[in-house]
């Protein structure tokens, strides 16, 4: 895992479009190094090792010397404990790093230079808005201490960079930015090879600055052939094609498929969210590393951000796009931040990807496009996926012929259930809860919920069913011959039936007579069933990074089902699809 560390929420600052607004004004109340401590325990325990971990803000050089020296030691120590497991995956990260403002800088340059942490150091350009929006507390500039600590920077003997956010009005002064970007290199003598941009997006803030806002996609890359045009050919050309755009290749987190399974920030008091972009969001926080286990922050991380690239879609955009292998349609908490269901970034990513065609190359034709796009549908939109293999085997644009009345209310599937007692314990949300370790999932029909949920069980988790006695009676007068009855699917898709419907492959099917269902910690009108020998049982039918999909009802209902869509057509066609409550998981060894 990548794991940004907050250890303190405060900042010495008071930038008029921080993320953070005004929780920078508070700290956390826990010990930062105890918390550190606690949570690589716990990763360790868990199975977990993160390979990079930096120290993120709020602004980390607030803390007391004594405390940073403490963190530092704790990195170094991991780092150098799990050397030999880091190095057999390919990372090599020894040194504590830092993001900061630079504002305390000359005051911490010892310590940070005994413990050889690397600097990622923050600044606006042109300097004339790092006047203008990095102010402190108290309003006041803090662009000459900025410039003298930058004289500091160049001089430090370790690993270290710049970054500067774009928005509007930085654009608009992209001249100056030149300037300053020569004078930092030149007068300075900072290497400006050793610098990234970052592009701001949209903010729910009403309150920032008049020219806070977004590049639109023309004037993103305008503001590239721009620098393209002053740097190409001087000695900071090295810096504009290797590092100065980095956050729009491949490698970034915004370009994961799926960021929660691998990127993770930790704040001081123990709670984990996203990133800093999704720090302090509801959406995206996965937990608390203090009280929560790891797998459940796994899974919610996973489940959350998948929930949010699904809400929105996919674009056609990126249907058609021969790069989206490489960009996966960006970052899920922008896309979620503007309501739109590509990158912000896209018309600069597929610039670069055309400016480094050995490095980036498109797909090759229309077949390999599909594939790279249906690959990414099958991780990320896997009803999608169903619904795209469908559309490239149908071979035809034959028409689709439904009876006028199918739209009327009384034909509804949800009238149809209202009107039926049966169908009503079929689809109740109330009847079966599946119990995750200690999470608690009621479960609902596949084809009425309005969210999909998608999970991560990993071997050794606890897992339980507890099913209403009640649904044992529904459509069965004698619930001695009922039985629980649990199909599971996969999303390996196969065709059959006469009418050659590509649909998820049956894995197992399995019975338990209700007599035999064991006692429920719910209660009396609950009874039980313990999954994780089932599972364990069948884990070999269960693929790396391919869904499954258990459904749960009763053999009397699964019969009430299937003699309803024989005895009403509109029934049929609402509910094509197994209609019974179920979870859709990843199964991770």
């Amino acid at each position: 895992m990548h794991l940004l560390y907050v250890p303190t929420i405060a900042c010495n600052l008071a930038c008029k479009y921080c993320y953070l607004e005004d929780q920078t004004c508070n700290d956390f109340t826990q010990d930062p190094v105890q918390t550190l401590e606690h949570a690589l325990e716990k990763f360790h325990d868990a199975g977990v090792l993160p390979f990079n971990l930096s120290l993120h803000g709020g602004e980390v050089t607030t803390l007391k010397q004594d405390a940073l020296q403490k963190l530092f030691n704790i990195i170094q120590r991991h780092y150098v404990d799990n050397l030999d497991a880091l190095v057999a995956e390919g990372f090599k990260k020894q040194s504590p790093h830092i993001k900061t403002n630079l504002y305390n800088f000359d005051k911490l340059y010892d310590l940070l230079a005994k413990q050889g942490v690397s600097i990622s150091g923050s600044v606006d350009l042109p300097l004339s808005l790092h006047d203008k929006y990095r102010r402190t507390k108290g309003d006041e500039s803090t662009l000459n201490k900025t410039l003298d600590n930058l004289k500091l920077l160049a001089k430090y003997p370790h690993s270290k960079k710049l970054s500067s956010t774009i928005y509007l009005e930085h654009f608009n002064n992209i001249e100056q930015l030149i300037q300053d970007i020569w004078f930092i290199h030149s007068d300075i003598g900072f290497d400006m090879n050793n610098f990234n941009f970052m592009f701001g997006f949209e903010s729910d803030n009403d309150s920032l600055p008049l020219g806070i806002q977004q590049l639109t996609d023309t004037q993103q890359v305008e503001f590239y052939q721009r620098l393209k045009t002053e740097f190409i050919g001087t000695d900071l050309e090295y810096g504009l094609k290797r590092n100065w755009f980095d956050e729009f290749r491949p490698t970034y987190c915004t370009n994961s498929v799926n960021c929660g399974e691998r990127f993770f920030l930790l704040q001081g008091d123990g709670e984990i969210y996203s990133c800093v972009r999704g720090q302090g969001r509801d959406d995206f926080y996965y937990g608390n590393i203090l009280n929560d286990s790891v797998e459940d922050i796994f899974a919610n991380g996973k489940r959350k951000i998948s929930t949010q690239h699904q809400e929105l879609g996919l674009h056609q955009d990126c249907r058609e796009c021969e790069y989206i292998h490489y960009c996966h349609t960006g970052c899920p908490y922008v896309k979620n931040l503007n309501q739109d269901s590509k990158s912000y970034t896209c018309a600069l990513q597929k610039q670069i990807y055309l400016d480094n065609p050995i490095t980036y190359p498109p797909a090759k034709d229309e077949k390999q496009q599909k594939y790279y796009l249906h690959d990414y549908l099958i991780k990320v939109h896997p009803m999608e996926a169903q619904n795209s293999e469908l559309v490239s085997n149908a071979g035809g644009s034959g028409e689709v012929i439904l009876p006028n009345d199918l739209y009327q209310n009384q034909n509804s599937i949800r009238h149809i259930i209202e009107q039926d007692a049966v169908l009503q314990d079929l689809y109740s949300n109330e009847a079966i809860i599946f119990e995750l370790d200690d999470m608690q999932i009621r479960l609902h029909s596949q084809i009425l919920k309005r969210q999909r949920d998608i999970y991560s069980i990993f071997s050794g988790q606890s897992a339980k069913l507890h099913i209403k006695k009640s649904i044992f009676d529904a459509n069965c007068n004698e619930p001695v011959r009922n039985t629980m009855y649990l199909q599971m699917l996969r999303d390996t898709n196969v065709v059959y039936g006469d009418e050659k419907r590509v649909k998820q492959e049956h894995t197992f099917t399995h019975q338990i007579y209700y007599n035999h269902l064991a006692p429920s910690e719910f209660g009396d009108e609950y009874v039980s069933f313990e999954l994780c020998e089932l599972f364990k049982l069948h884990e070999y039918l269960f693929v790396n990074g391919v869904l499954n999909n258990l459904f749960v009802t009763t053999s009397y209902l699964r019969d009430y089902h299937y003699k309803k869509q024989k005895d009403n057509a509109f029934y049929h066609i609402q509910a094509l699809n197994l209609p019974f409550q179920n979870i859709e998981f990843y199964w991770e060894r």
